[in-house]
């Protein structure tokens, strides 16, 4: 009989310590984590997450390490711009750089800090949709090497850099990587774009690279913030630290960038001077400001020259819809839709979607006229905010098909 009570016992012993040890466990929303180590999943993962709701999840592992972040899974409503339920994973706790915002069901590399902290925010709607998502962060060494969603440390003599999703599809919103690439002491570094396509804007304010010399982003080393679709020059580290940033914020996307590096040594490094614009939109230094003056307004408007002959003296060449307008004093301030863009010069361009428009002044009313709603070629000259003035002497004409090829043609020219 004691037999019997003991093996029951035992039994039920080993039951109860089997299911303490496998217990599934229970996610909370939002929760301060410490240590090397640990899981973190949304509200009540598996199942499906609740609605209207912001968690907020804590991460702190010891001084002198950083913390990477790796998704076993992930399973929220989709929507190409994670407008919705998303998950966003910041460098540290407060007013921290957010390092990417994740949605539906395709899970990114892993996620590292440049210091001990991280922040997790999951924020979902009315509408829910999946089970949520899971992740481990792991306390790591600074420039650990490993499978990254984007960015790292990277110290071998040649090497790539490309934007997530490349080259299959665009890169996402919301998301910031960061590069840091160190040469031996006597060598610097050549970094070249092959392909370069980022959101435009005429002073990257919005999705950019930018690229700084020494191995963080300080203003004062600087070489350069870039956009648009034209690749950057060549670029050159004055040491044997560069650091490259690229940003998207959570409207437009693009096809992204592939970019290689490779040291150099400094005696046979290019005399070139380090690129400073602070664009991919090439600069044209501006003439003197053009401004409306009587005697201006007067000359009879008759255009001179051709169409080759005004290309190269011009700023810009643009074929465009006239679409709005507006009287100003003794001029007209004129917005286009640009229908192509043959020579830009430092011509302020606006953006939304795929569509581009500028804005340009007219100095004189009456000259040349323009009318909405009608196509123009229009070459003129920019002042330094980078607004089109167009005066009586520039080249502004009724834009027809037949003209496409001559400027196609004057495009590939050199002036």
């Amino acid at each position: 009989m004691r037999i019997i009570i003991l093996i029951i016992a035992s039994t039920f012993l080993f039951s109860v310590i089997f299911t303490q040890r496998h217990r599934r466990p229970v996610f909370t929303c939002g929760r301060n984590f410490t240590g090397d180590t640990g899981l973190i999943g949304s509200q009540g993962y598996p199942g499906v997450y609740p609605p209207n709701n912001k968690c907020v999840w804590r991460i702190t592992v010891p001084q002198g390490k950083v913390v990477s972040l790796l998704f076993r899974a992930l399973d929220l409503e989709s929507d190409s711009l994670c407008r919705y339920d998303f998950v966003d994973v910041y460098d540290g706790h407060i007013n921290g750089q957010r390092l990417g915002r994740f949605c539906g069901t395709a899970k990114p590399g892993a996620l590292v800090t440049n210091r001990n902290k991280m922040q997790v925010v999951m924020v979902s709607d009315a509408n829910t949709a999946g089970s949520g998502f899971l992740a481990v962060y792991s306390a790591i060494r600074p420039n650990e090497r490993g499978d990254r969603y984007c960015g790292g440390l990277l110290d071998k003599p040649s090497g790539t850099i490309k934007t997530p999703n490349w080259p299959d599809k665009d890169y996402p919103a919301g998301v910031t990587c960061s590069w840091h690439i160190v040469a031996p002491q006597d060598q610097i570094i050549e970094l070249k774009f092959e392909k370069f396509d980022v959101e435009r804007d005429s002073y990257c304010r919005y999705d950019h690279v930018a690229v700084f010399n020494g191995g963080e982003t300080n203003e004062s080393r600087k070489i350069g913030k870039f956009c648009g679709d034209s690749p950057p020059m060549p670029i050159y580290s004055d040491g044997n630290h560069l650091f490259i940033m690229f940003l998207s914020d959570l409207s437009l996307t693009a096809d992204g960038f592939i970019g290689h590096y490779r040291f150099k040594s400094r005696s046979l490094s290019t005399a070139s001077a380090p690129l400073t614009t602070v664009s991919t939109i090439p600069l044209t230094t501006p003439p003197a400001a053009l401004t409306y003056s009587e005697g201006l307004c007067k000359q009879k408007c008759k255009r001179t020259g051709t169409i080759e002959s005004h290309y190269c003296s011009s700023n810009f060449v643009i074929t465009a819809t006239l679409i709005s307008a507006a009287m100003r004093e003794h001029s007209v301030l004129a917005t286009f839709s640009i229908l192509h863009l043959y020579k830009e010069g430092s011509l302020a361009i606006q953006q939304a979607g795929k569509t581009m428009s500028t804005k340009v002044k007219v100095l004189c009313k009456k000259c040349p006229l323009v009318r909405r709603g009608l196509n123009y070629i229009v070459m003129g000259q920019t002042d330094e905010q980078g607004q089109g003035i167009v005066s009586p002497h520039n080249f502004v004409m009724a834009f027809k098909t037949k003209k496409q090829r001559d400027l196609g043609v004057l495009k590939n020219i050199r002036c």
